[in-house]
């Protein structure tokens, strides 16, 4: 799988313009943002990184974790999501152009992955819910498994869970911690908790609904995975206010198990880390002169090389997509 198969080129330049666009709207209310600690560790001790577009990415001294602070309050985040051009344009466009390649290459393996966990764990075949779901498209594959009775898509946006429902799947439009009176088996969360406010109170609300010994499947970005620490601030994903959170495997770690998770297992299995960064050598955004490793890796040597070297990635967690398993 290549960058481009799912973020086509063509559509980029009118996805920054809308992006900017948005970022200077939510930056009117930049008085109102709030200081936060460490969305890990609690920490107060932190030290300033560097700013981008109007955002303030600082690092907690004591876990490494990089985060945005001050940051839009939940209120605004929320009046963000609901009115962001480059949200919907993304939804509209560029989503449904990518959305065959996506199922092949990113929701059909989620699919057969989650599945092995559950045979792995032994879990129930009750139900599973999706949080932050998007356009439904894991639980639409899910539901052709057949392996759960239950399958719930949890999406607080009104846009993305009508998407669901024409999906004809059983959708509860509000946020997990406004959820009550359900249990689930198993709970996902697919790149997420890098997009909130408070993700440790999301966190004890996924523990407090799944059932003894249930699996909390999530996945988000790792901050010393190889493309993140080569290119820091440089990466396209690296932008507030999307995403606020970046933890490193350690820091997540210690931030479930704060929430009484049990880790049961941690994979870094991206496969995107080194083209993201080939593309921006390629495209003159990031320079490799006197980096005589960089100069072979990826312009000497790439086609012979990059496939190697991402299996170091992944074999040794030093992708930046982060997998954890957890249960209850």
């Amino acid at each position: 799988m290549k960058e481009n198969d799912i973020r086509p080129n063509e559509f980029r330049k009118e996805l920054d313009r809308l992006q900017a666009n948005d970022i200077k709207r939510i930056l009117k209310y930049k008085k109102k943002f709030l200081e936060v600690n460490c969305p890990a560790c609690e920490n107060e001790q932190k030290h300033f990184c560097f700013k981008k577009k109007g955002f303030n990415f600082v690092k907690c001294k004591k876990c490494d974790t990089l985060f945005v602070s001050p940051r839009p309050t939940m209120d605004i985040l929320e009046e963000y999501y609901s009115t962001s051009e480059h949200i919907k344009f993304f939804n509209d466009k560029i989503y449904k152009l990518s959305e065959k390649i996506r199922k092949k290459k990113i929701f059909y393996p989620r699919v057969e992955k989650v599945l092995e966990f559950c045979e792995k764990y032994k879990i129930k075949n009750n139900s599973i819910f999706d949080i932050g779901a998007g356009f439904g498209t894991f639980c639409e594959l899910m539901q052709k498994t057949k392996r759960f009775k239950n399958i719930i898509a949890i999406e607080p946006s009104k846009y993305l869970s009508e998407t669901c429902k024409k999906k004809k799947i059983n959708t509860i439009a509000l946020p997990i911690e406004k959820v009550e009176n359900i249990k689930a088996d198993v709970i996902t969360c697919f790149e997420l908790l890098e997009h909130l406010f408070a993700p440790k109170k999301f966190l004890d609300s996924c523990y407090n609904i799944l059932n003894k010994n249930g699996l909390m499947i999530l996945t988000t970005v790792n901050i010393q995975g190889f493309d993140l620490l080569v290119l820091n601030k440089k990466s396209d994903n690296i932008l507030a206010p999307n995403h606020l959170n970046y933890f490193n495997i350690e820091s997540l770690v210690m931030l479930l198990k704060k929430c009484k998770f049990k880790i049961l297992e941690i994979e870094t299995p991206g496969k995107l880390d080194v083209d993201i960064v080939y593309n921006k050598i390629k495209n003159g955004i990031y320079k490799i002169k006197d980096n005589p490793f960089f100069d072979l890796l990826f312009l000497k040597k790439y086609d012979k090389l990059n496939l190697s070297f991402k299996k170091f990635l992944i074999d040794n967690h030093l992708s930046s997509h982060l997998w954890i398993i957890a249960k209850k």
